[in-house]
């Protein structure tokens, strides 16, 4: 018998495509490569984006490694509560055939979406891009601080006693 050792990292990426399936299968391979006019799909495929995602005092800084692109190349959007990031690298018909013992990196788009919290200031996002990292500092609004309120007295109070009640 042979035992297998248990492994998060393994039992998350299932996980991941799974849901990647999933929404395929539920909207469409949209996500999959650029449109032909055939109706296919044709050109480099879209993988999803890792993030890392901080609280900081003032908001949430999210940092996305995309090594391999240019500044030009990553467009960073906000609308509807979701931040999107895409990394499109455009096709280049020039591949080199040659004797691979092992082929690894992965060519094709990168795409991640995340929904923020209603508190975040659209206006002031700002995006940097630095040694293959991409790093969006998304603001949100100071939290309010509590108020006292007031109290008043009620109309009853404000009665002479016996005034309200009647006696029989």
């Amino acid at each position: 018998m042979t035992l297998a050792r248990w492994s998060p990292t393994s039992e998350l990426t299932n996980l991941h495509t799974a849901m990647d399936r999933l929404f395929g299968d539920v909207f469409g391979e949209s996500m999959r490569g650029s449109p032909t006019g055939d109706g296919g799909r044709t050109g480099a495929p879209t993988y999803h984006l890792p993030v890392d995602i901080v609280e900081v005092d003032n908001g949430y800084r999210i940092q996305a490694p995309v090594p391999g692109f240019k500044p030009e190349d990553v467009d960073v959007t906000y609308s509807d509560g979701v931040l999107t990031i895409n990394a499109k690298r455009s096709e280049e018909k020039t591949q080199k055939e040659g004797n691979y013992l092992r082929r690894e990196v992965a060519y094709g788009n990168f795409q991640r979406q995340i929904t923020m919290p209603r508190d975040v200031r659209a206006d002031d996002i700002k995006a940097t891009f630095e040694n293959g990292v991409l790093t969006v500092e998304v603001p949100r609004a100071p939290k309010p601080k509590p108020m006292k309120i007031a109290i008043q007295k009620g109309e009853q109070a404000k009665q002479p006693a016996g005034a309200g009640s009647k006696s029989r």
